[in-house]
């Protein structure tokens, strides 16, 4: 076993001896997966050591099994509860196999007070180790400021645009006759005068000729495109907010930052809306190619997952890392099947909500095992901020993050997935493609703005990364809304 003396202390300015001296008089306890070391909202009597084994730190306001933080042997936890005399603000779990030295009060206080100088250096290295600490939120703190300040791309203020004066005609008559046709066979359907198969007809290509007008117009007024985009959002924002979908898509909440949310919508609801018009307008958007791209996204990383695990040869599960995985629905899917494949997989967001309710539905159904939950920033994760690593990964994959991320942002992320790839992992990078058929759509009525790439620029995004010139394959999804990067790592 290793000698505690010979491990990376935290503990910066105790000597050696210091350290022996403090592990002669701790109690090492040992933890199976999964064990409670340190409970949340305990007052902690004693300061833990680790000695071995990974744990994780988890906050009961975060949800069960989602980690917001890792802790490995050298580190120390408890202190602040045991400094303070107050209880602890988050729980400490066992990760993996774990062993621990417990330093309980009595013996400590009996340690600092008859070993010269060992109370200095103690509490000098708690000092350093909080002060670290605080610093560091500090610097989270200012940079998500920033973030938020500076990094929106769009302006999504609605009045005063320029060339609202300055509508083109045909689209003020295309706008007038949709909200007309509309008037008109809401009446019809009222006096059911018409079937449900016609009405959905007619709702089809009364929608589709506004926002195909809406696109020319745009194409060839492009100096007042918000203008014009602002104008449609106003006049049709009565029909549009009776479709289900669109209602709960526009008030999507405002820290998502990946299409998961849009995702469960398609996937968990089925078409609905209010007054007779509703559930055909939330028809016609469901049959939109994003709203097909997105609801069907999901088959395509499992079925990559499934293929590399039929060919990795150990015992040990295949490693795989979603980074913004939401609800991780499409790894969820793989523990449901008959005979799932051997993977392990690790899913990191920022929405503490989507994390929980993946970790409760894997707890309920049995394979917490298969599967760790990690909450983290995007944003903060592209800036180097992040402090949770993981082990080398046969695959990490982000269907939507690139969505929105900058070139630097995602140029970094890129950096940090080559690091954590095993010799010959893959890499899986989705993006909407900048030719995406519903992009005129999608920002100018539901306010969905995205970061929309081309090939050419995919490839000189992971050119610039340090995945650098190694081959790429980049491939659109039916629908032509997609962009899917796959890389290599080769060795």
């Amino acid at each position: 076993m290793e000698n505690p003396s010979q491990m990376d202390s935290k503990l910066k300015y105790l000597t050696t001896e210091d350290y022996q001296i403090l592990w002669s008089k701790a109690q090492v306890a040992t933890y199976k997966p999964h064990e409670v070391i340190l409970k949340e909202g305990r007052l902690s009597e004693a300061i833990y050591l680790v000695r071995k084994g990974i744990v994780r730190v988890e906050s009961a306001a975060i949800g069960r099994d989602v980690a917001i933080a890792f802790l490995a042997p050298g580190e120390v936890f408890g202190e602040i509860s045991f400094l303070e005399g107050l209880p602890t603000s988050s729980g400490v779990i066992a990760q993996e196999d774990v062993e621990v030295g417990v330093l309980n009060k009595q013996d400590l206080y009996s340690l600092l007070t008859s070993t010269p100088g060992l109370s200095d250096r103690f509490y000098q290295s708690l000092a350093h180790n909080l002060s670290s600490r605080l610093h560091q939120t500090s610097s989270l703190v200012a940079h998500l400021m920033r973030r938020i300040r500076v990094a929106p791309e769009y302006d999504n203020q609605r009045t005063g645009q320029v060339g609202q004066d300055a509508i083109p005609p045909e689209l003020i008559s295309e706008t007038e006759l949709f909200k007309k046709n509309l008037s008109d066979l809401e009446q019809s359907i009222r006096n059911q005068e018409i079937s449900e198969t016609e009405a959905q007809s007619q709702i089809n290509t009364i929608c589709n000729m506004l926002i195909s007008s809406l696109r020319e117009q745009i194409i060839q007024e492009p100096a007042i495109h918000k203008a014009i985009g602002t104008y449609i959002f106003r006049e049709t924002f009565p029909f549009f907010m009776l479709s289900s979908f669109f209602d709960r898509a526009f008030r999507r909440p405002g820290e998502c930052v990946s299409d998961s949310y849009i995702t469960e919508l398609l996937s968990q609801n089925e078409p609905e809306g209010d007054g007779h018009l509703g559930i055909y307008l939330d028809r016609w958007v469901r049959s939109l190619p994003t709203c097909l791209a997105l609801k069907n996204r999901g088959g395509i990383i499992t079925e990559t997952i499934k293929q590399l695990a039929e060919n990795w040869s150990t015992e040990n599960p295949l490693p795989v890392t979603s980074i913004a995985s939401g609800t991780a629905s499409e790894i969820l899917d793989l523990y449901f099947q008959t005979s799932p494949p051997n993977v392990h997989v690790t899913c990191i967001d920022i929405n503490h909500q989507d994390l929980s309710t993946a970790a409760t539905t894997s707890h309920r159904l049995g394979f917490r095992d298969h599967l760790t939950f990690i909450q983290d920033s995007l944003f903060l994760f592209a800036e180097g901020y992040s402090q949770i690593d993981i082990p080398l990964q046969k695959m990490i994959y982000g269907v939507s993050m690139a969505n929105y991320l900058c070139d630097r942002e995602l140029i970094r992320i890129l950096d940090w997935i080559y690091e954590h790839l095993l010799p010959n992992g893959i890499v899986i990078i989705g993006n909407f493609h900048a030719a995406n058929p519903d992009r005129i759509l999608l920002e100018h009525i539901l306010e969905w703005h995205s970061i929309y790439r081309s090939a050419e620029e995919l490839e000189k995004l992971f050119a610039r990364s340090k995945f650098r010139s190694l081959p790429l394959a980049i491939q659109s999804d039916e629908y032509g809304v997609e962009l899917f990067v796959v890389c290599n790592k080769a060795w």
